[in-house]
């Protein structure tokens, strides 16, 4: 026997990934994902709803951007968690002890969002459902396939369901009658609580001061939070393993490259996501009478299948296309910026969305039909784009990112970039 390897088990990736090993693809995927998140977060109100043009947009936001971008960042958390372990078993490090610390960090920052500046915040549960991920760490692609799949079923029997899914469900229990029954009682409460909850939180968006809404968010998460850990977002979890199985074969490439699996999923889910999405938007216009005839499980599946493909040939075809056309990774770079920052820019989206909506700021929530909605939102897209491009010609990376990095690390990471890399100034 020869000398002994040296032992890495104990070691743990102990820095953040450097800008070099950027993946500029993926920086322009997250850019459009939080373009078309901020367009369902912007859709105006049914109450100053102007005709038929407002009926137009909605309709158009519904097939083309509604639950297709929350499956864009699932597919690319998964992809980002999947990189982070490649990137480590390269080193001989480990990645689950960061990784855990780095799921706590963000769902301290999720649960800031949710109470101090929007209820409709997604980084709680992302959070949570990260911890899930972990299991699936070294599991095979046919493994990963299997229970996304498995993960869509399950989001759709639930779905069909009339009892909500519960976690506890999975685990073998005698029934007793007398305490299934008080568990009803005490679930029809606890709906009613969090109704009331919500009630007083519109209230207070509405027409109270900021402080009323933060302890109506507060009282809204405080009495649905025993539902974080009890429901599964199994479409979202779905996404998060292709992404995961994606990233572990390395299907995104820097600069891409043409892919003939890439491009085959492309043509397959885009008949799925317009099939799919047309009789969900406009199914009693496309489909008359009959589409009444159609039972409402198969509706209600086909509207669950088409987001996820939908996202899917979302992110296949800007792969494909700068494949074709790398020079637009160049001319795309606006878009990268904004993936650069992602957390920062949906955490700015949602305080300049409750500034301009909400009462406590211009109150516009009341006012703003649907094709007002969207000029606003991509107007406020371009600033974001415009600013964050301009923060990181001198910033590492985004505010909040930093400080997501530096509690995940335990240390202050270096932020300004190096006088050498920063832009030269003219005169």
């Amino acid at each position: 026997m020869g000398d002994a390897e040296p032992d890495n088990s104990s070691r743990t990736l102990s820095s953040p990934t450097q800008s070099g090993e950027r993946n500029s693809a993926i920086d322009i995927l997250r850019g459009f994902a939080l373009f078309g998140i901020l367009l369902v977060n912007f859709p105006g109100s049914e109450a100053a709803r102007s005709g038929a043009v407002d009926d137009a947009v909605s309709k158009l936001l519904t097939i083309l951007v509604s639950g297709k971008f929350y499956t864009t960042f699932s597919f690319l958390f998964g992809l980002g968690f999947a990189l982070q372990l490649s990137r480590a078993q390269s080193r001989g490090q480990r990645v689950v002890p960061v990784y855990i610390r780095r799921m706590l960090v963000l769902f301290l920052i999720g649960l800031g969002h949710a109470v101090l500046i929007w209820e409709g915040d997604v980084l709680l549960g992302y959070a949570v459902m990260g911890f899930f991920l972990i299991p699936f760490r070294n599991r095979s692609a046919k493994v990963l396939l299997s229970v996304a799949v498995l993960a869509l079923a399950a989001d759709y029997l639930t779905g069909i369901s009339e009892n909500p899914f519960l976690v506890r469900d999975l685990v073998p229990r005698r029934v007793d009658p007398e305490l299934e029954q008080e568990a009803k009682i005490q679930e029809a409460l606890a709906h009613n609580k969090i109704s009331d909850a919500g009630r007083r939180l519109r209230a207070a968006t509405k027409s109270g001061t900021y402080l009323e809404a933060v302890v109506a968010r507060f009282d809204v998460w405080r009495i649905s939070n025993r539902y974080t850990f009890r429901y599964i977002w199994f479409t979202s979890f779905a996404m998060f393993l292709l992404g995961m199985c994606a990233g572990r074969y390395r299907l995104i490439q820097s600069p891409p490259v043409r892919s003939v699996l890439i491009t085959r999923v492309m043509w397959i889910c885009l008949p799925i996501w317009l099939g799919f999405g047309a009789v969900t938007t406009f199914g009693p216009e496309l489909l008359g009478s009959f589409y009444y005839k159609v039972h409402w499980k198969l509706q209600y599946l086909a509207s669950l299948l088409h987001s996820p493909a939908g996202s899917l040939f979302y992110i296949s075809a800007i792969l494909s296309f700068l494949a074709i056309r790398p020079d637009w990774i160049h001319k795309l770079a606006p878009l990268a910026s904004l993936g650069r920052m992602a957390l920062t820019i949906y955490l700015l989206q949602s305080i300049a969305g409750t500034l301009l909506y909400y009462g406590y700021g211009l109150g516009l929530q009341f006012k703003l039909g649907n094709l007002l909605g969207l000029l606003l939102a991509v107007i406020l897209f371009a600033v974001q784009a415009v600013l964050s491009h301009w923060w990181l010609r001198y910033f590492r990376f985004g505010p909040f990112e930093w400080f997501w990095r530096s509690l995940t690390y335990g240390k202050l990471q270096p932020m300004r970039l190096q006088p050498s890399m920063a832009p030269a100034r003219a005169g």
